[in-house]
């Protein structure tokens, strides 16, 4: 298991803009960095895979804000935190054969938590088709 730095330190540099991003939303809401504060940070971020992504998914920052706002600091179906987030994103790195991780990868480690399938839900996502999409997208 790598921790939270080592795993920075193999971000691309979007992903470490999405990374920055969502410390500084979950600041602003006085909340520890949750799947909901990294999907503001890579529409934030706008560049990446993840971003372009989101934004295809119709998913809007201000749609993501709603829910921050409606929700508890600690809301049951918003458990994983960040160092689960970049563990599982380094997974889908190696999985996928990259060097790096890029905001496509934090994308797919929040698509492929259940954990999320109520913010997902609220959002009128389907997870599951949005991650094949995804990964279809990235040739795999």
């Amino acid at each position: 298991m790598m921790n939270n730095y080592n795993i920075e330190r193999i971000c691309t540099s979007s992903a470490e803009r999405a990374l920055l991003f969502a410390k500084e939303e979950a600041r602003s809401f006085g909340h520890d960095v949750d799947a909901r504060h990294l999907i503001l940070g890579l529409l934030k971020e706008g560049k990446g895979i993840g971003a372009k992504h989101l934004n295809h998914m119709r998913v809007s920052a201000e749609s993501v804000r709603e829910l921050v706002q409606e929700a508890p600091k600690t809301t049951a179906y918003f458990r994983v935190g960040l160092q689960n987030h970049l563990e599982r994103a380094f997974e889908e790195c190696m999985r996928l054969g990259h060097d790096f991780i890029g905001s496509e990868h934090l994308l797919l480690s929040i698509l492929d938590d259940g954990d999320n399938c109520e913010i997902f839900r609220r959002l009128k996502v389907d997870p599951s088709a949005e991650r094949n999409n995804l990964l279809r997208l990235l040739g795999s």
